[in-house]
């Protein structure tokens, strides 16, 4: 659960036997640097202390911003004591399989000093679920969020969520520098400003709400994570009409997105947490960082693309195909400007990461499904320009 720095933090912490590595005497000057430049009196009579007789002899203010460079380093488990609501997507880093700077342009809703009363933090059975910050794109939304355990995640959640099963690294077929939580929940979207009504997400009735978490443990009772919602997913499902798309130029630029969640885990076998946690977000997407190139080229079989849409963090290339032809028999792939491919971000594999990549100019291709698994996949990339049954060059 959360919790601050007390006077009883620091004995405990002062009463561990913390080794005074050399980076730690570094850190303690940085911070006595600080303290002094501020004009702290009781700093300047302990320069020369050690760790603890610095501390001793310091305030509290004085004492926290040593500890908050010093006990990082000495000891990773206390550090994730220190506050970071309001900074999950810094927390998390890239401790996620998303990739990009979601800090940039994000949407600030939690501070730590307004968690109390917030509408964006909900506690039910024990658990503080908190959507503190958002990254609202026109191609997906970024909400960081943290859960919090009362009494603690257990151990089995924590390593299932890790390695995904109940065994050591090196035993388990996942390896990745993340953890997952998955959960149970519905949403809706109104798009009734765009005259597309609104979208009911609900796996129950065959539509899509978000289901995982990607984040990491901070602790024993502390989850940090980042839930993506895509908004190339959402559509309109009725009796008459079945599943309708939501064209993603047709979502207006500002709407209200509900998210009730009703169970996190781990694995559905093992240890499930039930409650309710509701959230209504007001969104305003960002699409400063967009860029749309209309191509709406084919070749003679009517394979193509219709547009290629490029945002802060992601690219997606919308295919045309004849009528007869099935997306579901082809794969688009994008290589960047060096030839390599894109990886894909999120669930859905044609929707690529562009973080840290060069994207001045990218090339798509158009693959048969099975020829791209079997002879274009993964290392086999370099296949890509024979057997594509279409390519093209796009210049952003």
């Amino acid at each position: 659960m959360r919790q601050e720095y007390t006077e009883k933090d620091y004995q405990n912490i002062l009463s561990k036997d913390l080794h005074e590595s050399a980076v730690i005497q570094q850190k303690i000057q940085e911070a006595y640097a600080q303290i002094q430049a501020s004009g702290s009196e009781s700093g300047r009579s302990h320069q020369k202390k050690g760790l603890k007789g610095l501390l001793m002899g310091m305030s509290s203010v004085a004492a926290a911003m040593v500890l908050s460079v010093t006990v990082c380093v000495a000891n990773p488990a206390l550090a994730a004591k220190l506050p970071f609501i309001g900074n999950v997507f810094g927390t998390v880093g890239e401790d996620t399989g998303f990739q990009g700077d979601f800090t940039k342009d994000a949407v600030q809703l939690v501070t730590q000093e307004e968690e109390e009363n917030s509408p964006y933090v909900k506690k039910d059975n024990g658990i503080i679920f908190t959507i503190s910050e958002c990254n609202y794109e026109s191609l997906a939304m970024y909400l960081a969020v943290s859960i919090e355990s009362e009494e603690g995640f257990s151990d089995y959640m924590r390593t299932f969520a890790r390695y995904g099963s109940y065994a050591e690294q090196e035993e388990s077929e996942m390896y990745v520098d993340y953890s997952t939580l998955y959960i149970k929940s519905t949403s809706t979207a109104d798009f009734s400003a765009s005259g597309e009504g609104i979208y009911e997400g609900d796996p129950a009735k065959g539509t899509s709400s978000p289901y995982y978490i990607q984040g990491k443990f901070l602790d024993e009772h502390t989850f940090a994570g980042i839930i993506r919602v895509d908004l190339m997913m959402l559509g309109i499902l009725d009796q008459e009409n079945g599943w309708n798309p939501i064209d993603n130029d047709k979502i207006p630029d500002a709407f209200t997105y509900t998210l009730k969640i009703t169970d996190i885990f781990a694995d559905y076998e093992g240890e499930h947490l039930s409650g309710n946690w509701d959230f209504a977000l007001d969104v305003k997407l960002n699409r400063e960082n967009t860029t749309q190139k209309e191509l709406g080229e084919t070749n003679e079989e009517g394979i193509g693309i219709q547009k290629v849409t490029k945002t802060a963090y992601e690219m997606y290339a919308e295919p045309i195909f004849p009528e007869g032809k099935s997306a579901a028999d082809y794969c688009v792939a994008i290589c960047d400007a060096e030839g390599k491919p894109l990886e894909s971000q999120g669930e859905y594999a044609e929707i690529y990461s562009v973080y840290g990549r060069d994207t001045s100019k990218v090339t798509i291709y158009v693959v048969d499904y099975n020829t791209y698994m079997d002879e274009c996949k993964g290392n086999n990339y370099t296949n890509l320009p024979k057997k594509a049954v279409y390519q093209t060059e796009v210049t952003f």
